[in-house]
């Protein structure tokens, strides 16, 4: 996607370079998941809970030839993943970045669209953040590490 002088060419080198892996964990309460939503679904419980949104990918084997896609999912309080769209014992892992609420927040109104980083398949037109690509993530755009996970 973009050239030599972007910092990040694509959404796997911001991700390289700015996130972390997180093993899977059981979704943590009643409410039914959304497939197929996963940003938006992230974004609405990350907002109602106060957990932290993470953007990046998640490996799920189950699904080849795709087994590792583009991914928005939280972290609870005590960090642990709860992934508003895959069912249970889906993934097998998460690679992603936290956002803070405020930062999340501007580039989705920015943007029009629910995902931060990349693109959203409920919105095309949106594509990837190549601001975010272009010039890095400002350094509010990611949780201090004392206050989550």
């Amino acid at each position: 996607m973009g050239d030599a002088s972007w910092p990040y060419r694509s959404l796997a080198d911001l991700v390289r370079n700015h996130g972390r892996f997180y093993q899977p964990a059981p979704w943590p309460v009643n409410d039914p998941q959304q497939p197929g939503l996963c940003f938006k679904a992230a974004s609405e419980w990350a907002d109602r809970t106060g957990w932290t949104y993470v953007e990046g990918f998640v490996l799920v084997p189950s699904v080849a030839p795709f087994t590792v896609f583009e991914h928005a999912w939280c972290l609870t309080g005590e960090g642990h993943v709860a992934d508003p769209a895959l069912p249970d014992g889906m993934a097998h892992g998460y690679l992603g970045i936290p956002l803070t609420a405020a930062f999340r927040h501007a580039q989705q109104h920015h943007r029009g669209t629910d995902a931060v980083c990349t693109s959203d398949p409920s919105n095309p037109l949106a594509g990837p953040n190549q601001e975010i690509l272009r010039t890095g993530l400002p350094h509010d755009a990611i949780p201090h590490p004392t206050t989550h996970p």
